[in-house]
């Protein structure tokens, strides 16, 4: 296993509010609920007051208030659909996602025809991780209302974090062919085909997005990574220029845009760009992880170390943090503390064939050669046709004495392609 950089997509998810906000003017609502209070004042038993009061907090983002007058509107009036449609969405926002759910089953309870209810109860059960049962409300939404681009947008989002990456695509099709200028439907089928790897297919929908939405800039920063996967390094490079543009706080876009210079060999330039990402984000664990390879690269072992140090920090059960850490230190030939990040590796991941190649290295420059030795078996179990590691074990089995093996070990390296084989065999095999 081997992991030569992490680049980590940033995936905004496209799709409407659970239902459509009007744009509110804040004077005017607050204008509103002074007419409401009075109202209320006079009427206190009027359910559609509190009702149109709530709705005025919402617009203002007055969450906690609205919610007392949705309790008193449905208090008075237990089948008020809209309020209990409302209360649900200002219940989802304040991240009471169980509370969202069961005013949205009453309204279904009460009305099993009304697509809305199931639409917001999917999106408040994936807001709780369970997708599949959030897919089985999206199905009924849709099943009521086959018309609403929304219900196919964000059935296509749930059925992608179900990895049904196909079914995604036919779904965000859909929305499109509803809505031909959503641009959030294209972009979520880039995404959901960068995911495929179609990078090609993913660009065209990337386009799209852009040119309906050319001020939004996550679309670049997305066609970025697709053309940064392609290989198209440039072309990446000023897709990532024109998200910082955009948004200058965009510490993901200065992190790829400095793994796209890692890719051109520029390691200083990569240095730069994660350093400006980390002063955005210091607990942005990747940039870390990617600073540790551009000093790699440099050969600034010790930078390295110290990078890979904070990866694990923030990601302590990654095994490449380990890894990367263990090999800088046998790069400062500090062999002895090389090992323990190897084997917290390989705890992690027992199948990681790079670190008991590397771990073999260590104990090999300690004089350890059986340990070595068992290292090398082990990564040659995993990857039979590593010359690399039969020319190894070659080596540390002519040190530990055992020539006849080395001798078959390092044939068996060439005929695998390694050409260092060649030279050990010469000298140690007469």
């Amino acid at each position: 296993m081997k992991k030569l950089t992490l680049l980590v997509l940033l995936c905004p998810l496209f799709g409407n509010a659970q239902t459509a906000t009007p744009n509110t003017d804040s004077a005017k609502a607050a204008s509103t609920i002074k007419y409401y209070t009075k109202q209320i004042a006079q009427t206190p038993k009027d359910a559609t007051a509190f009702f149109k009061r709530a709705s005025a907090q919402r617009k203002l983002e007055n969450n906690k208030a609205a919610l007392e007058d949705y309790d008193a509107a449905i208090a008075l009036n237990p089948k008020y659909e809209d309020a209990l449609i409302e209360r649900g969405l200002v219940k989802d926002a304040l991240e009471d996602y169980k509370g969202a759910i069961a005013d949205y089953t009453q309204v279904i309870t009460n009305n099993p025809k009304k697509a809305i209810a199931y639409y917001n109860r999917a999106l408040s059960k994936r807001h709780l991780d369970d997708d599949k049962a959030a897919l089985l409300d999206f199905n009924k939404a849709i099943e009521l209302d086959p018309k609403d681009d929304d219900f196919f947008n964000e059935r296509g989002i749930t059925k992608k974090r179900l990895e049904d990456y196909d079914g995604a695509i036919a779904d965000y099709t859909r929305s499109i062919a509803l809505s031909p200028t959503a641009a959030g439907a294209y972009y979520n089928r880039g995404y959901a085909k960068s995911l495929q790897k179609k990078y090609a297919a993913a660009i065209e929908d990337y386009n799209q997005s852009i040119k309906i939405t050319p001020t939004d800039p996550d679309g670049y920063y997305m066609r970025g990574n697709a053309k940064r996967n392609l290989e198209q390094y440039e072309s990446a490079i000023e897709d990532y220029n024109q998200t910082l543009k955009l948004d200058p706080k965009y510490a993901e876009a200065y992190n790829s845009r400095g793994v796209t210079k890692y890719n051109l060999k520029d390691y200083k330039g990569e240095i730069e760009d994660v350093n400006k990402a980390l002063e955005i984000d210091p607990k942005y664990d990747i940039a870390y992880y990617n600073r540790g390879l551009a000093n790699d690269a440099l050969n600034n072992y010790n930078e390295s170390v110290d990078d890979y140090s904070q990866f694990i920090t923030l990601s302590p059960t990654d095994p490449d943090g380990y890894f990367k850490r263990g090999t800088a230190r046998i790069n400062l030939e500090d062999y002895e503390n090389s090992i323990p990040d190897l084997n917290k590796t390989i705890e992690l991941d027992p199948k990681y064939t790079d670190a008991y190649f590397n771990r073999g290295l260590a104990k090999r420059y300690l004089e350890d050669f059986t340990g070595a030795i068992v290292d090398y078996n082990k990564a040659i179990e995993l990857d039979p046709k590593d010359g690399d590691a039969f020319n190894s074990r070659g080596v540390a089995k002519h040190y530990a004495g055992d020539d006849k093996g080395a001798c078959a070990d390092f044939k068996k390296s060439i005929e695998l392609g390694n050409k260092y084989a060649i030279e050990n065999q010469t000298k140690f095999c007469k």
